[in-house]
């Protein structure tokens, strides 16, 4: 039986080839999605259905290519962090940019039902260990 990690990978195959279709089968219909507050202007996890997302589409605005890679698979319960590496090339300025982040998923019978994405990845981790910890708390 695949693990929760194994249902994320194929998004990291087209992310890596710089493919941001908005939707996979993974996907609930109704999830949320969004990015931490370590963004500016972007930060907010919501239920946006929109085709194309407009923040995704504002965020991928400002670049000539952005790539995600998948460089590992955390599984903690429900959650997954995927500790990941971008890069990218500035549309205006065409500065290469390097860096590393992390996304975390939620998921409930074998679908995505939230994705926020970090800067840092201690602080991704933490935020699921914390999400985890309080699905399981019995206070």
């Amino acid at each position: 039986m695949p693990g929760n990690a194994d249902l994320i990978r194929p998004i990291y195959e087209e992310w890596g080839r710089g493919n941001w279709r908005p939707r996979f089968d993974v996907y609930a219909s109704d999830m949320d999605w969004g990015w931490s507050d370590e963004f500016p202007g972007l930060g907010g996890v919501y239920d946006d259905r929109r085709d194309p997302n407009p923040r995704l589409r504002d965020w991928l605005s400002g670049w000539k290519y952005w790539i995600v890679d998948a460089n590992d698979f955390i599984e903690l319960g429900d959650y997954v962090v995927v500790l990941t590496g971008y890069r990218g090339r500035g549309r205006s300025s065409g500065v290469e940019v390097r860096q590393e982040g992390a996304h975390v998923f939620k998921l409930r019978d074998g679908k995505v039902v939230r994705l926020e994405i970090f800067a840092d990845r201690q602080r991704a981790i933490e935020s699921a260990l914390g999400a985890g910890s309080e699905a399981v708390s019995t206070d």
